[in-house]
């Protein structure tokens, strides 16, 4: 945007030289060495930036993301250490909720687990190119996932958390590459800020596959007409990336039976510091007791009647449970595995089966859950799995 103009010719001369300095490539004065970000053609800088952030080695971040309705708000604040040369991570997550926050919302952010309202609002996890390690804030262990992301493959909420432009996925980094600046001003602290939009497709990059399906309609990419998102760059002196922040309530559907209606502004914020290599070294197993998430996480219908489940895989995902030992602490285990043949009925004639088979079999307080329209497709019949919930980290 054109400011208004000044009013005394001295004034106006300092701008012309401002705007000069901003509006491309800086002219390196006489003996000075060419800055490696600012003396080259605006639309490049900030790409520039992001290699020369990414050539420190490391970096300290911090990242929230708020969800807005009225005065109510969710937000997601991650902290952690990037190795940008090892191509690992490590981080830690906490939601925080207002009372007043759409319940289905909620529900949505934090993931319906069976026999708990919500998932954990805060976990932790460990990345690199190959193995993804997950901690639930109520479990004693880690979940080891590595490769692709089974059963749930190409839809699930962990994949998510392996970056390209840094270890951990999710944060603004991810979508700076393809950033053209509009509009840059230097800063007291002799760095840039930069004016720049993102399309919303690739904006939509930022979040799991689940929450992406709560957002726009899609498809969207090149070819769908849909307003940009902004977005703002600092760089520092050094030509490092400090913060980007982005206004992302463009992505919100507006369709009441979005999961996520009620919530009108979306945010991001992020900022680094502290680069170079880290110290410590970013681990590459955490420590403490690890189970492998191939063998443990499962569909609760595959399990048999008599095995004990955790509920928190870290993927929000309802059906999906952590296969435990009973010796030891676990929130539920099943009762019995019953089918239900036929053609799919419909969901609510599904619930009513299923309710009858367990209760049938139980007797008295139980649980259950059945299979879903295109399970029961992909299976040819139904199943009810029964089971019971104890009390949390039990081991009764």
């Amino acid at each position: 945007m054109i400011r208004h103009l000044v009013r005394t010719s001295a004034v106006l001369a300092a701008a012309v030289l401002s705007l000069a300095a901003c509006g491309g490539g800086d002219t390196a004065s006489k003996g000075t060495a060419p800055h490696p970000v600012f003396s080259e053609p605006l639309a490049r800088q900030v790409n520039l930036a992001l290699r020369h952030t990414q050539e420190t080695g490391g970096a300290d971040f911090r990242q929230t993301v708020t969800f807005g309705a009225g005065k109510d708000t969710a937000v997601q604040d991650v902290t952690g250490r990037l190795d940008f040369a090892g191509s690992r991570g490590e981080a830690a997550h906490r939601w925080s909720l207002t009372p007043g926050f759409p319940e289905a919302a909620r529900e949505t952010l934090l993931g319906t687990l069976p026999g708990r309202a919500t998932g954990d609002a805060a976990g932790r996890y460990t990345v690199d190119t190959h193995v993804i390690h997950y901690r639930a804030e109520s479990a004693g262990y880690w979940l080891r996932y590595e490769g692709d992301i089974k059963p749930l493959w190409g839809i699930d909420s962990i994949s998510h958390l392996r970056g390209t432009e840094g270890a951990i996925g999710g944060t603004l980094l991810e979508v700076l590459s393809g950033v053209r600046p509009a509009a840059g001003r230097p800063t007291a602290d002799g760095g840039r800020s930069y004016r720049a939009d993102i399309a919303l497709g690739t904006a939509l990059d930022l979040f799991p596959y689940d929450l992406r399906t709560e957002f726009v309609p899609r498809p969207l990419y090149a070819t769908a007409s849909s307003p940009p998102v902004p977005v703002t760059v600092d760089v520092d002196r050094e030509g490092r990336i400090v913060r980007a922040r982005a206004d992302l309530s463009s992505l919100l559907s507006h369709e009441e039976e979005s999961l996520l209606a009620g919530v009108t502004t979306l945010r991001a914020d992020l900022t680094l510091g502290r680069f170079g290599a880290p110290r410590p070294a970013v681990p590459a197993a955490p420590d403490g007791r690890v189970l492998d998430a191939a063998d443990t996480v499962r569909l609760s219908y595959d399990l048999a009647a008599g095995e004990c489940m955790d509920f928190n895989t870290g993927m929000r995902h309802s059906r999906l449970v952590i296969r435990v030992s009973c010796a030891g602490p676990h929130d539920g285990k099943v009762l019995g595995q019953h089918p239900l043949r036929g053609a799919y009925p419909g969901a609510e004639e599904a619930m009513d089966r299923a309710e009858r088979a367990c209760g049938r079999s139980t007797g008295g307080s139980h649980w259950y859950t059945w299979s879903t329209r295109d399970e029961w497709s992909d299976r040819g019949s139904g199943r009810a799995t029964c089971y019971t919930v104890t009390a949390r980290r039990s081991t009764a």
